[in-house]
């Protein structure tokens, strides 16, 4: 029975005191080194700079209002003196919309510049071009003028030898026509029917010398009135009393072959 007690009680209390100091222990550590880590912050109070910001903010109000009168004063006052504004917002906007506008209406006045000079420059390029095509229409006008006027003069030149050629020419064939009109009369009016080329041949000549002295005789002689050619290269001289004696053969013999006719 006294053994059964003794179980039933388990283990004394003063056993486990030394286990709960160190666990004490261990704790206490453990918050000295957290303490040491995070020291404690301390509160700030943040009711002036509220009052602070609040003052700044009706300054700058009151600075928009008081812009011009401001800035009328700003030099008054003792000269070693040394003022600081602040800018407000509203203020800081105002001057940098200022500053906006200034720099367009610079950029503005510089494309308006820029524009001018331009058209400027193309107006004296159009005038240039103008001035250029004018001259070239000009040199064009004059070269054309030249060239006729060296046409003409060749022109005239040609006419001028063709003139001379042609005068030599006539000259030519009126001496021979003087040289040999009478002997080739004679050799027509024997032969009556005449061969060009044979008629060349006996009088020394080409044939067209002779066939050109055949028709000068015929333009001036008017015995060579009634003449007539076959081509260039038959001649048949022929006058009226041929005529008459013709026509009356062929009364006389009535219908008769025209070899048997006789001139």
């Amino acid at each position: 029975m006294a053994s059964e007690d003794k179980d039933g009680q388990g283990l004394p209390l003063f056993v486990f005191i030394p286990l709960i100091l160190c666990i004490v222990g261990i704790l206490v550590l453990l918050d000295i080194r957290q303490r040491q880590r995070n020291p404690p912050h301390v509160p700030i109070n943040t009711q002036p700079q509220a009052f602070e910001q609040q003052f700044l903010h009706d300054r700058d109000d009151q600075d928009d209002g008081e812009q011009d009168a401001s800035d009328d004063n700003h030099d008054e006052g003792s000269s070693s003196a040394v003022r600081v504004k602040k800018v407000g917002k509203k203020r800081g906007d105002k001057l940098r919309k200022k500053e906006e506008k200034r720099r367009y209406r610079e950029y503005m006045d510089q494309q308006r510049d820029l524009r001018r000079a331009q058209e400027e420059a193309d107006e004296e390029e159009y005038r240039r071009i103008k001035m250029e095509q004018s001259i070239q229409r000009t040199d064009e006008m004059e070269k054309r003028r030249k060239e006729r006027e060296k046409l003409a003069k060749a022109k005239a030149k040609e006419e001028l030898k063709m003139q001379a050629l042609q005068e030599k020419d006539a000259k030519k064939r009126q001496y021979r026509f003087n040289k040999y009109s009478d002997k080739l009369k004679k050799l027509v009016k024997e032969k009556k029917l005449c061969d060009t080329h044979a008629l060349a041949k006996s009088m020394g000549l080409s044939q067209e010398e002779v066939i050109d002295m055949l028709k000068q005789s015929c333009d001036q002689d008017d015995e060579f009135e009634l003449c007539l050619w076959s081509g260039t290269d038959t001649f048949l001289f022929i006058t009226r009393e041929d005529y008459e004696h013709f026509n009356e053969q062929f009364s006389s013999r009535g219908k008769q072959s025209i070899h048997d006719a006789t001139l």
